[in-house]
C-alpha cells in the first residue's frame, strides 16, 4: 500500500466547499497541473457539492481463469475478500471512494446495495469512470455520485475489482490516495493533497476578485473585459470591495 503524501484535514476539505473547481483548476494549471480534470465522469445527482480524501479501488478486464485469484486474492481457501469490499471497508468520513473502470462509462462497478456502506461509513461520495449499477436508486442514498454512467448491468462478466489504495487513473487522471476530490456541476478535479493547503488562500482571493467585478460591472453597467488579466483597475476594485466588507 502506498501511503497518501499528506493527509489533509477535515478542515481543510470543509474550506474547500465554498472554492469553485474552476478556481482550483486555474490555481493547479498556472503549477503546471494540466491533467487535473476527469474526462467522461459526470454528476448522476446534480447539485451536490464533492469535497473528500481519496480511496482508491483499481479493477481489471476480466478473465475467467484468474476471476478467483484476482477478487480474492489468491486461489484456495483463507484468502481476502474481494478488493471492493476492502476499498469500502477501508473508507471513514471525510473519504471518497475513488475507483478506476478503465474508461468503461456502461460496465457497473457496483450497485445500491455495495454502495450503501458508503452512507453506513458516513463517506464523502463516490467518482468512477465506470458506470453505477441502478444509479437512480444509488442517489438516493443522499451522497454525490459522479461517474461514466448508470446501467442496469452486473460489471464482473468485464472487469474484476483488483487493488485498494494504490495510485490509480480515473478519467484520464492519476489519482494518488489521499488527493483531494472536488466535484461540482461540471465535473470532477483532482487536487493533489500536498497542494490542498498552499493554494487555499489563492483560490478564496481569485473568487473573492471576481466576485468583486462582477458587482462592480453589474453596478456600473460596463464590460469586465477591462480588469482581465487582473490588472491594477482590478486591484482597486478589490480592495474598494473588501473595504465595504470591513
Amino acid at each position: 500500500m502506498v501511503d497518501a503524501l499528506v493527509r489533509v484535514s477535515d478542515t481543510i476539505l470543509k474550506n474547500y466547499e465554498s472554492v469553485s473547481n474552476a478556481t482550483v483548476l486555474g490555481e493547479l494549471s498556472r503549477r503546471g497541473y494540466t491533467k487535473v480534470f476527469m474526462n467522461g465522469v459526470r454528476s448522476l445527482a446534480p447539485g451536490r457539492r464533492l469535497v473528500g480524501r481519496a480511496v482508491t479501488l483499481r479493477y481489471l478486464p476480466s478473465r475467467p481463469d484468474l476471476q478467483e485469484y484476482v477478487t480474492r486474492g489468491g486461489y484456495g481457501e483463507g484468502f481476502n475478500e474481494t478488493p471492493r469490499w476492502d476499498a469500502l471497508e477501508a473508507l471513514v468520513p471525510g473519504d471518497v471512494l475513488v475507483a478506476d473502470c478503465m474508461g468503461m462509462g456502461g460496465t457497473s462497478t457496483g450497485g445500491d446495495v455495495v454502495f450503501s456502506r458508503i452512507l453506513s461509513k458516513q463517506a464523502a461520495g463516490l467518482v468512477t469512470d465506470g458506470g453505477v449499477r441502478d444509479g437512480h436508486k444509488v442517489i438516493r442514498y443522499g451522497f454525490p455520485v459522479y461517474a461514466g454512467g448508470s446501467t442496469p448491468t452486473i460489471g464482473e462478466p468485464n472487469v474484476l475489482p483488483y487493488e485498494v489504495n494504490e495510485p490509480i487513473q480515473c478519467g484520464g487522471v492519476l489519482v494518488w490516495p489521499g488527493d483531494v476530490i472536488l466535484g461540482d456541476e461540471d465535473g470532477v478535479v483532482v487536487l493533489p493533497s500536498n497542494l490542498a493547503q498552499e493554494i487555499y488562500a489563492e483560490c478564496v482571493r481569485h473568487d473573492e476578485v471576481e466576485q468583486a467585478i462582477l458587482e462592480h460591472t453589474q453596478r456600473k453597467g460596463i464590460s469586465p473585459k477591462f480588469f482581465y488579466p487582473f490588472n491594477s483597475e482590478t486591484e482597486k476594485i478589490y480592495a474598494a470591495w473588501k473595504a465595504r466588507l470591513e
